[in-house]
């Protein structure tokens, strides 16, 4: 079953120098967009400290100097890099005064997976860095998004090894928790292809997480999702990579249906949770960086999936958010102090602001 698609009333910003050429930026009626970061090289995740500061993981498909993490001390300050050769740099959460990236190394004869974390920050450089995780799982996808969670818990995501193969690690396609010493490693979802996003809906243990589908099966299947892990069932659900991508049948058998499905080959990238953003209740914002399949380019945009309840679930349904940025430019997304959304666009290097007026009505919300 396709999401079903509510159309917002919608007014269009332009941002210039977004990419090759101004982008014309369209979003809902009420929602401004601002420019808050420019020359972030190729940022992936984002993450605020304490202090009210970005910070952003960058990386792409070949090395570069610039590949580790930017710190962007406020709003027009200038981005600079505070750690350095960290290859793969992708997800990144402040925790207990450290902060935590998940990156790869060269381990002698193959990539590995990696969370270390970094700590003593003097304003221009970490002083302490140890390594949390050693050796997990890659290949053609990577380590993901962090997220503290309840109890005391981060939990990573960690891509399949293959396009639609696993891989033989337990590890592999699995959404992971674990200790901030790096003990009590646990498997709390498995199959998954590239689980790239997580955020915790506020106040619960449930835990939502953006997944991409093969791209083995043609141009319109499968949808990208959306998916909703309930933390407290450790490890007994299986969302259904390799062999269930929505058609149903015994391949999906036992298996858990997606909270949202997506546009196909959309490339979910990271999701934000806000209890409420200006008329809006309780909202997952879902970075879409941008399909590769030139005859059907999809994504590149930015979806709202409503999360109304429902008996001891949610309602799902996807809204479309914000349109008209380059091509394969959003990918990173965080709620900020202020309770403005964050986005990182990738190719334009820069880090966007979505935030609205107060609602009229406090009482008023709408789906």
């Amino acid at each position: 079953m396709s999401p079903r698609i509510a159309l917002p009333v919608c007014c269009v910003v332009l941002l210039a120098g977004c990419g090759d050429a101004p982008a014309r930026i369209t979003v809902p009626d009420g929602v401004r967009v601002t420019t808050v970061a420019t020359r972030v090289a190729r940022p992936a995740n984002l993450a605020f400290g304490a202090r009210g500061a970005m910070w952003t993981t960058s990386t792409g498909y070949a090395p570069a100097a610039s590949d580790g993490v930017w710190r962007t001390a406020r709003a027009g300050a200038r981005p600079r890099q505070v750690v350095r050769r960290l290859d793969t740099a992708l997800g990144l959460a402040w925790y207990r005064g450290e902060l935590y990236v998940s990156h790869r190394v060269w381990a002698g004869a193959a990539h590995v997976g990696r969370v270390s974390a970094f700590s003593r920050f003097d304003g221009r450089r970490f002083h302490r860095r140890r390594i949390v995780l050693a050796r997990l799982p890659v290949g053609l996808h990577n380590v993901d998004s962090i997220v503290p969670g309840p109890g005391g818990r981060l939990y990573v995501g960690v891509g399949s090894v293959a396009n639609a193969r696993r891989g033989r690690s337990r590890l592999s396609g699995s959404v992971l928790s674990f200790l901030p010493s790096g003990r009590g490693l646990r498997v709390e979802a498995r199959g998954f292809r590239n689980p790239y996003g997580l955020a915790f809906v506020p106040g619960t243990r449930h835990l939502l997480v953006s997944d991409n589908g093969r791209d083995d099966l043609g141009l319109f299947r499968p949808p990208d999702e959306l998916n909703l892990v309930d933390t407290t069932h450790r490890g007994s659900a299986h969302f259904g990579f390799p062999a269930c991508f929505g058609q149903g049948g015994r391949a999906c058998a036992r298996t858990v249906a997606p909270l949202a499905r997506l546009a196909p080959h959309a490339a979910a990238g990271a999701v934000a949770v806000a209890r409420r953003f200006g008329r809006y209740g309780l909202s997952a914002f879902v970075a879409e960086n941008g399909s590769s399949f030139s005859a059907n380019p999809t994504g590149s945009d930015v979806v709202r999936v409503s999360l109304p309840r429902r008996g001891r679930g949610y309602r799902a349904v996807v809204h479309r958010f914000a349109r008209g940025f380059g091509r394969h430019d959003p990918l990173g997304a965080a709620i900020g102090p202020d309770g403005a959304l964050y986005v990182t666009l990738y190719r334009s290097a820069k880090i966007v602001r979505f935030s609205v007026r107060p609602p009229v009505h406090r009482g008023s919300t709408k789906g």
